[in-house]
């Protein structure tokens, strides 16, 4: 070669240079040469210098990730290489090798570097040529057009247009016109369609391709694409595209090998590396616990302990706050979880008593945002911070707990939180919401603690903390109204006490006088005398019965209609976040409390009536035999102490149990049908079994520490037989009593046992009384949608339809908890239709029950002809609002009644007229009893698609 610089003069970087330029540049190159299989550049290396091959051959490799070289292309006279090095001291992505004896032209980045600065365009000129580069070696390393000839990838590198997709990102939409085709570069997607429900056909990754058949074939989008992080692609646009498949056949090959493909595809499985960027309804998620949570760290290491003397309050804020006490904590309030994600609450519930206030656990549920998940540490602090307390959120280690401020709420084994409040050399001392109190030793409290802890510290504020009401007030309002009728029962009750008190008197004279004097006149008029107060008895049992009766029905039928309009008044998140198992569980123990209240409250006045009568007598007859009966007593005591610490909790979770297991039970009566179409009968069954399993334990358990306790007191009576025996006998041979004295003792002793015996048996059912109370006022102590007076709502009489978002935000529980709406601003004017559109999980039907106040926005405001959403009574909004969810609940009622739901007789007119307009007149006519058809559990079965329709009509019926 005459003149080596001659092939600068058609050199792509060159090209556009003004003449002066590109002289220059030509100039400033230097030769050099490289024999057979000496790198030219290494890869990794710091790139320093631009190079031409003016002869030979040459091999661009690649290390793979195995060590292996990769070969990404073949170089050959005029084709350049380490043009990066001139723009920055990055390192070599790829190694040039000599395939033969080489020579090059070298341009040095110092030489470079001196170019620019006398003429800067030269550095663009530069970049387009990299550009160029590593968009070929991006091509030959990852994507499917790796085989391509070279003059393919040029052609193809020459036509794309970089595109950068945010996350979340739609890049095209199902349906949308043909478009280009795309490469990605970085990033990675999802495909899916929506047909009826949401269904991911494939994943996308760097070097993947997408769109082609569309363009291909010129028909719409059959697949939506979504951005699952910040994307890089590569857009080719459609005449380019058509151009590639003219002038290449190789390309043309590669799209249409593709084509069955798509035909093919069906829903795609989980791929493992996507695992961080698929997340539930495309939001991000925050842990109920995690560092994000913590707002201090106390971390002292082994050797930051030896080195440094540790802060004697290391926990403390600047004010003084969180300091340890120097007093420990010797006894503890507990406060039993109602459910099991009720830990949180609980907890809270427990400190706020050990600072001096009984809050109501409702209150701090609502507080601490509880799901069907549990509670968040920053929402517990949070709700801390409401009451009036101080409160921290810390990360410490096990060594930190003696410096640690107390009563503290620990994360226990994952998944729970309980109350720390004592903590010594060895042991520990907490209250667990779901077990009780327990010690325990520091090594095994560490290994189930996470580290992570709540702190509290006392502040003026918390004494204005509205306090709970007792457990069993909202009831005497449906009991006061009785008092006469109660007080007519006790009164009975006490007569019929007397009069039994005659039974020990009569047998007294009977032993003592009409079998010594052998008087049968006298037994004559006994045996008359105790008919006569037998059937005084029985009348006054029977009256007594009567009136309980009377009462019971009447308190039933107060409480039950009570009980509806409280859970009727809640918002819809008390339902979405209770199981429908356990709201049931609640409605039924409703009867029981009412039964225990009225029936075996009275019982338990008539047995104490009666104990009071019997010792009294029996105390006339011999104190010193009184005092031995009454000896027993404190052993009564001690067995009615050990069985409420036992059977509370026990029947406590035995209530869970069953709440868990009638959702499971409902669960499988509601989706029978899927469980049948599925053939999955065997493995269903399999699943109840397993829970009613766990039912049976607790059950079994329950059973063991009554039959128990049952057995503990007929020993005590059995006792109480043998000592009065013992002392007795010793009492009549010492002349002290009479025969006739100590059988009648004898009497009295078996009519004091029956009501003691009585009065046990009601403090275990009080144990299930008191859980189904706590369970109860769950429901009682919950405020009420837009609260108690609704004095202050604006009525909706009338409406326009003029609705107005501004920066509405919603969120399902606390602060830390995602987005689904955020920021959601616009304007509907009456008579226009809109679509809300959007990806599955994206918040329209969160978005259509904000609007209806199903749901009410944790920020922003809507607006209903002007006036606020929040000012407005609800249940007036809703009746002017045509509302079909998703889910549409048809009531075991005529056809007529469902439609015209809310009415206490349907307007048939305004029926027909609505069944028309949702095409559901036809249908309905055809029913052998038309509009008077019963559907719902015990009616006739529709489809679908017809209930769709009849809920439709119901939504219109109000016009």
């Amino acid at each position: 070669m005459s003149d080596p610089r001659s092939v600068l003069d058609d050199l792509p970087i060159l090209k556009f240079l003004p003449p002066d330029a590109k002289e220059l540049v030509k100039n400033s190159f230097t030769p050099a040469s490289f024999s057979f299989g000496a790198p030219i550049v290494r890869e990794g290396e710091v790139g320093d210098a631009y190079y031409i091959l003016l002869s030979g051959r040459a091999r661009l490799v690649k290390s793979g990730d195995n060590g292996e070289e990769i070969s990404l292309n073949a170089l050959r006279p005029g084709d350049t290489f380490g043009e990066i090095g001139l723009l920055d001291h990055a390192r070599r992505t790829a190694t040039v090798r000599a395939s033969s004896d080489v020579e090059v032209l070298k341009l040095d980045k110092s030489v470079f570097d001196a170019l620019v600065k006398s003429r800067p365009e030269i550095r663009q000129y530069v970049e387009l040529q990299i550009k160029h580069r590593h968009l070929q070696a991006f091509f030959r390393e990852f994507t499917p057009f790796a085989e391509l000839p070279g003059d393919a990838i040029q052609a193809l590198v020459a036509a794309l247009e970089p595109v950068n997709i945010a996350e979340g990102e739609l890049v095209f939409r199902q349906g949308d016109e043909p478009g280009p085709m795309y490469i990605v570069e970085e990033g990675r997607l999802r495909v899916f369609t929506e047909d009826g429900r949401r269904r991911n056909v494939a994943y996308l990754r760097k070097g993947d391709f997408f769109g082609e058949v569309s363009a291909f074939s010129d028909v719409p989008r059959a697949e939506s694409v979504e951005a699952l992080n910040s994307c890089r692609l590569l857009r080719l646009p459609p005449e380019n595209y058509q151009e590639l498949l003219d002038a290449h056949p190789e390309f043309r090959a590669q799209i249409e090998a593709r084509l069955p493909v798509y035909a093919q595809r069906h829903t795609a499985l989980f791929p493992l590396d996507f695992a961080q960027e698929m997340l539930p309804a495309e939001v991000t998620v925050h842990d109920k616990i995690g560092p994000d949570q913590v707002q201090y760290t106390m971390e002292w290491s082994t050797a930051e302990a030896e080195a440094a003397k540790v802060p004697s309050a290391p926990f403390a804020t600047d004010d003084g706050k969180f300091v340890k006490k120097a007093t420990r904590i010797r006894t503890f309030s507990h406060v039993r979880q109602v459910d099991e994600m009720d830990c949180g609450a609980a907890a809270l519930a427990m400190v706020c008593q050990h600072f001096g206030r009984k809050i109501s656990l409702a209150r701090i549920r609502q507080l601490v945002h509880t799901s069907l998940d549990g509670t968040s540490l920053k929402a517990i602090c949070h709700a801390a911070t409401e009451l009036g307390l101080a409160a921290r959120s810390v990360k410490a280690s096990a060594r930190n707990l003696s410096d640690m401020p107390l009563p503290a709420i620990a994360h226990w084994e994952g998944n729970h939180w309980i109350v720390l409040y004592d903590v010594s050399d060895t042991h520990v001392r907490i209250a667990d919401p779901g077990t009780g109190r327990r010690r325990m030793r520091r090594e095994d409290f560490a290994a189930k603690w996470t580290g992570y802890a709540a702190l509290f510290d006392y502040t003026t504020d918390f004494d204005f903390a509205p306090e709970a009401q007792s457990r069993s007030a909202w009831l005497w309002p449906f009991v006061r109204p009785f008092s006469r009728v109660f007080a007519q029962a006790v009164a009975l009750a006490l007569v019929v006490s007397a009069l039994q008190m005659a039974l020990p008197v009569f047998t007294q004279v009977i032993v003592d006088r009409v079998l010594v004097d052998q008087d049968v006149a006298l037994l004559r008029v006994i045996v008359f005398s105790m008919l006569a107060i037998l059937c005084f008895m029985m009348v006054g049992l029977v009256v007594q019965r009567y009136l309980l009766s009377f009462v019971a029905i009447r308190i039933d039928t107060a409480t039950l209609d009570f009980l509806t309009r409280k859970l009727l008044a809640l918002p819809m998140s008390y339902f979405n976040t209770r199981r429908t198992g356990d709201i049931q569980r609640r409605l039924g123990g409703v009867r029981q409390v009412r039964e225990f209240l009225v029936q075996h409250g009275v019982n338990a006045l008539t047995a104490v009536a009666q104990l009071a009568a019997t010792l009294v007598l029996m105390f006339i007859y011999s104190p010193l035999l009184t005092l031995v009966f009454l000896s027993i007593t404190p052993l009564y005591a001690l067995l009615m102490f050990f069985s409420a610490r036992w059977l509370q909790p026990i029947y406590d979770d035995l209530e869970k149990a069953f709440g868990k297991y009638f959702s499971y039970q409902i669960d499988a009566i509601k989706g029978i049908e899927t469980v049948k179409a599925m053939g999955a009968e065997g493995a269903f069954r399999e699943l109840m079994l397993n829970e009613f399993n766990l039912v049976a334990k607790k059950r079994f358990k329950a059973d063991f520490t009554v039959l128990t306790y049952d057995g503990g007191v007929q020993m005590l009576t059995v006792l109480s037989v043998i000592l009065f025996l013992w002392a007795g006998a010793h009492q009549v041979m010492q002349g002290k009593l009479t025969i006739g004295a100590l059988v009648a003792f004898n009497t009295l002793v078996a009519l004091a046992n029956a009501p003691i015996l009585t009065l046990l048996q009601l403090w275990d059912n009080l144990q299930i009384v008191t859980v189904l109370l706590d369970r109860l006022n769950d429901v009682f102590e919950q405020e009420p949608e837009q609260g108690q007076d609704h004095s202050r709502l604006v009525p909706v009489r009338t409406l326009e339809g003029r609705i107005s978002f501004r920066d509405v935000g919603f969120r399902y529980g606390g602060p830390e908890s995602p987005a689904i709406l955020d920021g959601i601003t616009f304007e509907v004017t009456p008579n226009k239709k809109i679509a809300i559109v959007g990806r599955s999980g994206s918040g329209k039907t969160t978005l259509i029950k904000c609007l209806s106040g199903l749901l009410e926005p944790t920020q922003g405001t809507i607006l209903y002809d002007g006036v606020e959403l929040s000012r407005l009574n609800y249940r007036d909004l809703r009746r002017k609002i045509g509302f079909v969810l998703q889910e549409n609940h048809l009531f075991d009622d005529t056809i007529a009644r469902n439609i015209a739901f809310g009415e206490s007789e349907p307007d048939m007119d305004a029926v027909l007229w609505a069944a028309r307009v949702a095409n559901a007149h036809e249908f309905i006519e055809r029913l052998p009893m038309g509009y008077e058809s019963r559907i719902g559990e015990s009616g006739i079965a529709i489809s679908g698609g017809q209930r769709q329709r009849i809920a439709i009509a119901r939504a219109l019926y109000h016009r």
